[in-house]
């Protein structure tokens, strides 16, 4: 006690606000290590996102390439499958009805093309022709490659899968309850 005794108020008050500072500076070395951590890690997590979209913007591109480089038709070479056609050749695109039973997936073997196809009636087809350029072009495309596989396609070239289609009395498409 008579350490104490000794040491006046201002020394204690001081040794005081001296740890305290000490305790602060140590909190704010911890902090900002923790700060430098995390901004570290966002960018390395940045980093890898850039290089993924990178990566899947090349695979698109590519794929892309070599869907247009087909030309959907049975023959070509072993060299080079996508480039069939001649005489005897006939179109490979198969076609499928999706379960709304109006929707089509175009589908090419050779360089896995695949595309959903919705039939426009005239008057949509009138209707989108006034207001969108790009869609009609896109739409105009999809419907070429559609007729190729019909009239140049395999006799039995639409496939559907199982389908459960109910109807009530009148008619009507319903969805049984289930007991």
């Amino acid at each position: 006690m008579a350490k104490t005794d000794e040491k006046s108020l201002e020394q204690i008050q001081r040794e005081i606000a001296e740890v305290e500072l000490q305790t602060g500076q140590l909190n704010l070395a911890e902090a900002r290590k923790r700060n430098e951590t995390f901004l570290a890690a966002e960018e390395a997590r940045r980093r890898g996102n850039r290089q993924r979209q990178a990566e899947l913007k090349q695979g698109r591109e590519g794929r892309e390439a070599i869907v247009t480089e087909c030309r959907h038709k049975s023959g070509g070479s072993p060299n080079n499958i996508l480039h069939g056609g001649g005489i005897g050749s006939f179109s490979v695109i198969s076609r499928a009805i999706m379960p709304d039973g109006v929707t089509r997936l175009l589908q090419c073997p050779r360089c896995r093309m695949r595309e959903y196809f919705r039939p426009l009636t005239r008057q949509e087809e009138v209707k989108l022709k006034k207001n969108d350029s790009e869609k009609v072009e896109r739409y105009l495309q999809l419907k070429d490659l559609f007729e190729t596989s019909k009239d140049l396609g395999l006799e039995h070239g639409e496939l559907r899968g199982p389908t459960f289609f109910f109807q009530n009395e009148a008619g009507v498409p319903v969805i049984p309850e289930m007991r």
